[in-house]
């Protein structure tokens, strides 16, 4: 319990920790993209895979499964993960093959990795915000290889919607499966468990736990979370994998029971200590019909600790300052427009957080996050608003400075490259939490300037023992090049390539992509013409 209460205090706001290594990729045609592309990370000392989480990319899942905190939690459950981007159909509508997609890529990433058991291991689909459903979507279609499912700024089993959720389930239930969602204060946490309590009711047999995250938002990750879905997923193979399996086959996931075993909790009440003490199915004192259902007594501790920060703390509210100028906000998803404004080198650019100082009316949200008038005065914490990354094809080199760099998952369209930062500030004793996303739109490719051209060599084939590798790269037009390694156990260090560990059961050879990139820079050079080399290690 003392390390939730300090992970909670210390760790809720911080910037997520990446560790940006993908060692195999396999296209993943058929779908709604064209450029799906499955990417496979294993545990370095994993020797027998027990299990997949797997999702497509929307937004936040990739800031999760690239976090730290996470992947070191898989790595001691032997868990794999893959990542689809750009995502094959992130509703999953499995009535026109979204499943044998699926299987496929699967099938192919067991060939290229020699990982075979990933063809038949369990699968805990992880979806965030317009892909939260696609996880129950994995589970009706295949309830008997779905371990658990995780809606991340999530959706409930049940909700159907044209877009987001389609109905094409028919009679089909996630009985027995257990299903997360999670949502943050910022969004919806407070009214957003009035229909996942009627679910509940609705559907007994589903183990329906939510998760309500105070002082969070809708868009970016945090270390807390990331530690909270990893125990999830530990309960979840705690209960639902069989203590001997056979060699090659499939295991017989073990049905969860709500109505017989786990323990509920009461449902979170923004600013508000819960009238009800949690304790075990069949023992608890309250109202069923108000309150969660989670696995055991450690999860529901570490659930009420989650929910227990900043009870009671004052509002505070984050924003983004570009040329001297507080940028207002705008009734849209992001509310927070950025606009592109390079410096010199064409590529590299400057935003600062800041703090607002009343509530702003542009959109309804801040409003209701601070539950105070448009209008209201509102002070702060000590310290100044930090800018982070959430995704998109940039990197981040101190508190204020940026410069775009080339990113595995991208589209082959022309729309403009997306951007998404979070100003953050992690609260402090008088203080919750702010946090606030923005969007920064930047041209695919600079047309304003004359053509160069990158020389890139041919690397050739290297032994597994080899270490370090330097990358000669140049572009004609003098200018820095950005590269980055698309797939393969490698890190991009100065000079060249350090090469990582590979898994024990790792099928050789193993490929490494690289990509070239300048942008250019207006007025002077236009983006020159991507270049991807590949090379690879032999045993």
């Amino acid at each position: 319990m003392m390390r939730w209460i300090l992970i909670a205090l210390a760790g809720l706001m911080t910037l997520p920790a990446l560790a940006q290594e993908w060692q195999w990729s396999v296209p993943a045609p058929g779908g709604r993209n064209p450029d799906a592309t499955a990417y496979l990370w294993i545990p370095e000392k994993t020797k027998q895979i027990r299990a997949v989480v797997v999702a497509q990319h929307n937004m936040e899942e990739i800031s999760i499964l690239e976090h730290r905190t996470f992947r070191r939690e898989l790595a001691k459950m032997d868990v794999a993960e893959v990542w689809v981007a750009p995502g094959f159909d992130l509703q999953f509508r499995f009535n026109e093959g979204a499943g044998e997609i699926l299987n496929k890529l699967l099938n192919d990433l067991a060939e290229c990795s020699g990982y075979d058991e990933l063809r038949y291991v369990p699968l805990a689909p992880l979806g965030h915000s317009a892909a939260a459903s696609w996880p129950y979507y994995l589970a009706a279609w295949n309830p008997k290889r779905t371990l658990c499912c995780l809606s991340v700024s999530g959706q409930w089993p049940y909700f159907r919607d044209d877009k987001f959720a389609p109905p094409i389930w028919g009679d089909r239930k996630v009985d027995y499966i257990p299903c997360l969602e999670t949502m943050g204060e910022y969004e919806a946490a407070d009214s957003w468990s009035t229909e996942g309590l009627r679910q509940r009711q609705q559907y007994p047999l589903t183990p329906l736990s939510m998760l309500a995250c105070p002082g969070e938002g809708h868009f970016a990750s945090t270390e807390t979370k990331a530690q909270y879905l990893a125990l999830y997923l530990k309960k979840a193979m705690q209960y639902r994998l069989p203590a001997r399996t056979t060699a090659g086959q499939a295991p017989v996931l073990i049905p969860v029971d709500p109505s017989r075993t786990g323990w509920l909790a009461e449902k979170w009440l923004r600013d508000r200590i819960p009238t009800t003490k949690s304790a075990p199915v069949g023992k608890y004192s309250g109202n069923p019909a108000e309150a969660f259902w989670f696995f055991d007594e450690e999860m529901v501790r570490a659930t009420e600790t989650y929910q227990a920060c900043w009870r009671g703390k004052k509002p505070q509210l984050a924003g983004y300052m570009q040329d001297g100028n507080l940028v207002p906000q705008r009734n849209t998803h992001q509310q927070v427009d950025l606009a592109f404004r390079p410096l010199p080198d064409g590529s590299t650019f400057r935003l600062r957080g800041a703090w607002l100082d009343r509530v702003p009316g542009e959109s309804p949200r801040p409003a209701a996050w601070t539950q105070r008038a448009v209008g209201t005065p509102l002070g702060h914490a000590v310290g100044k608003v930090r800018l982070t990354k959430i995704t998109g094809p940039f990197e981040v080199l101190d508190d204020s400075t940026f410069r775009l760099k080339p990113e595995r998952g991208l589209s082959n369209s022309d729309k403009p490259l997306a951007l998404w930062f979070a100003a953050i500030h992690p609260g402090d004793d008088v203080y919750k939490p702010a946090v606030q996303q923005a969007q920064l739109l930047v041209p695919k490719r600079n047309t304003n300037g004359r053509p160069q051209v990158i020389h890139f060599p041919e690397i050739p084939d290297q032994r597994k023992s080899t270490r370090r590798i330097p990358v000669p790269v140049r572009a004609d037009s003098e200018e820095p090049v950005q590269l980055t390694v698309l797939e393969g156990p490698a890190r991009l260090e100065k000079g060249g390539l350090r090469l990582t560990r590979l898994p024990p059961r790792t099928r050789y050879p193993v490929r490494i992509r690289l990509l070239a990139w300048q942008y250019g820079i207006p007025g002077k050079w236009a983006t020159a013409e991507p270049v991807e080399r590949s090379f690879y290690l032999q045993p």
